[in-house]
């Protein structure tokens, strides 16, 4: 469960690409770890939905398991970067409009999910090609193995 008191009803997840690697935060980064390697376990990560956004497009805010950091999409001359900013999820989840930069869109695809910038429609979460590198949005029009992942409920 999200360390979150007024959170106490949802739960964590540990979030895994589509080859199972995990991803984890280093220096306000989320990497995608080795499958292979014993030292990166994946990280937990809190989610509340966004209760301002359509809700039949299942709107999520993730943050770091205790909730102070939260995962946004912020403006760069190349398009939308991911980044963890210093806010609490309790806020965003009780806020409106302004937590959609904080919010993806997490769509079905079988057993795995993308996860869809809301603020950057066509802009996904992606994994690079290679481990221990940063996650980062990409533009797509089709699911792909880069832009899949499983949600493993964590306790």
């Amino acid at each position: 469960m999200c360390s979150l008191p007024m959170a106490r009803y949802f739960v964590s997840f540990r979030i895994k690409d589509a080859e199972q690697k995990p991803l984890y935060l280093k220096n306000d980064q989320l990497l995608v770890g080795d499958p292979n390697s014993e030292l990166r376990g994946a990280e937990k990560v809190c989610v509340l939905p966004n209760r301002s956004l359509d809700r039949t497009k299942f709107p999520i805010i993730m943050g770091n398991q205790d909730g102070t950091r939260c995962f946004a999409c912020v403006e760069s001359r190349e398009g939308p970067l991911l980044q963890l900013e210093d806010v609490n999820i309790e806020d965003l989840y009780k806020g409106g409009e302004e937590a959609t930069r904080f919010t993806f869109f997490r769509i079905s695809s079988g057993p795995t999910f993308r996860l869809e910038a809301a603020a950057w429609p066509g802009w996904f979460l992606g994994v690079p090609t290679e481990p221990e590198e940063p996650v980062r949005l990409i533009k797509e029009s089709e699911p792909s193995p880069r832009t899949e992942f499983f949600f493993e409920q964590s306790r």
